[in-house]
């Protein structure tokens, strides 16, 4: 590379290291450093060493929203791209008639605001009369009493909370799985019909390995975005979720609300933290995978 070239590079690359800079690595710094302080906003901060992350360790909320942030992650992640792969197979099988209707359909909820979508299912969920959702199962003969509380705090709310999370991200899933479709070469299905291959197998030993890369950057990103699900829970849960329906950033935001800056902090740096690890194992076991070829 020539130095003018190397030069027009970096002047394109300017801007958006500035926005990363900026915007993300010296925030991240200063939360890092600030979860080793006392703070309320005003005055003076006092230095305490590790005494939030000791806090963080004794607090009643703090486990019961990590559980509820690795299992919502664990559940969601494989569900969405999985289930994505399946439809995108089968959209793209010569056979399927409609496709570019549903793939649309698929994508709209993508494009929608989350707390559009938020409001919505909160309607449709709600546990009074007015709950759609409910309204239709005791049209059909189901009694309110046996109906769950489908935005409680129990394994109903978080569970709901997944199944939209599921919902909405599936689409984006199915689009990018269809692009990479494209690239599996057509000769390799021609070469698996000639050979008696069964439509199983042939998604097991083809079009699966052929959309790989893809599957990899839909994991690691998904993962790493359901680490620090937020938006959804407090549109449709709200603040005051505990138990089985608190998450870390949702419990991070209160704490920030109650200006309890450095203790926000601290719960900050554990899930970048856990996102770092997450997404290493995630990098490796994948990685290896695809260097033994399975």
């Amino acid at each position: 590379m020539s130095r003018r070239q190397s030069r027009n590079a970096w002047f394109f690359l300017a801007f958006p290291l500035t926005i990363i800079v900026v915007f993300t690595a010296l925030p991240s710094l200063a939360g890092i450093v600030m979860s080793f302080f006392e703070w309320s906003g005003g005055g003076s901060p006092r230095f305490i060493g590790l005494e939030n992350y000791r806090a963080l360790n004794a607090a009643g909320p703090f486990w019961p929203a990590l559980r509820n942030t690795l299992a919502f992650a664990i559940v969601t992640v494989p569900i969405t791209v999985g289930g994505a792969f399946l439809i995108a197979a089968a959209l793209n099988a010569e056979w399927f008639r409609g496709r570019t209707t549903l793939r649309t359909i698929l994508f709209i909820p993508t494009i929608v605001s989350i707390v559009a979508i938020g409001f919505i299912w909160r309607w449709v969920l709600d546990p009074s009369p007015a709950g759609l959702l409910n309204h239709v199962l005791e049209w059909v003969g189901l009694q309110r009493e046996v109906l769950p509380d489908w935005l409680g705090h129990s394994p109903w709310g978080l569970a709901t909370i997944m199944a939209v999370s599921i919902w909405r991200g599936l689409g984006f899933c199915v689009v990018l799985y269809l692009a990479a479709l494209g690239g599996v070469p057509r000769s390799m299905y021609d070469a698996a019909a000639v050979d008696g291959a069964t439509s199983w197998q042939t998604l097991w030993h083809i079009t699966w390995p052929g959309v790989r890369p893809m599957s990899f950057f839909l994991l690691i990103t998904g993962m790493i975005g359901a680490l620090q699900v937020f938006d959804i829970i407090l549109v449709m849960i709200g603040t005051n979720a505990t138990g089985w329906t608190d998450v870390l950033n949702l419990y991070l935001y209160r704490e920030f609300t109650l200006n309890r800056l450095g203790y926000a902090s601290a719960l900050g740096v554990v899930i970048l933290l856990l996102t770092i690890v997450i997404t290493a194992i995630q990098w490796r076991s994948m990685s290896r995978s695809a260097e033994e070829g399975t």
